[in-house]
């Protein structure tokens, strides 16, 4: 017989080194001169201060 094996089995492997936030902010375009709204999740390793990397990911403009 097969192990029966749940989804919070699954969930528990392993622990992640960091966590992940959803940064939302907007940038005006050049062509159009219309602003658009930029998406992009951002890891935020533990032990760091959130704001200061999410202020670098918007500074960065993603890398």
């Amino acid at each position: 017989m097969a192990k029966k094996q749940t989804f919070g089995d699954k969930a528990k492997k392993g622990t992640a080194d960091f966590k992940v936030a959803k940064l939302v902010y907007s940038v005006k375009s050049e062509k159009t001169n219309a602003w658009k709204f930029v998406e992009k999740n951002v890891r935020i390793p533990n032990g760091e201060n959130d704001i200061d990397v999410l202020k670098k990911a918007i500074a960065g403009q993603g890398n």
